[in-house]
């Protein structure tokens, strides 16, 4: 897997968490950023997963986490 570059915060690295099939070909796969915990599914339209597409008022600082409240703990 080629390293994925995370939609919300441009961190590389997400991880695949599941993998949508039907009669046995796979139709989408859900990554999850390990650095923000935004999840996506690459079927979706690239104006909401496409780099320089996706609005910046939904972008995430990954270098400074900190200043955004944690609503939801792991």
């Amino acid at each position: 897997m080629s390293e994925r570059l995370c939609p919300r915060c441009s961190s590389t690295g997400a991880i695949e968490d599941y993998q949508g099939r039907e009669d046995n070909t796979v139709v989408w796969t859900i990554y999850r950023c390990v650095t923000c915990c935004f999840s996506w599914r690459d079927s979706e339209p690239a104006s909401t997963i496409g780099a320089g597409v996706r609005s910046a008022d939904f972008a995430v600082d990954a270098g400074n986490l900190d200043r955004y409240p944690k609503i939801l703990q792991q």
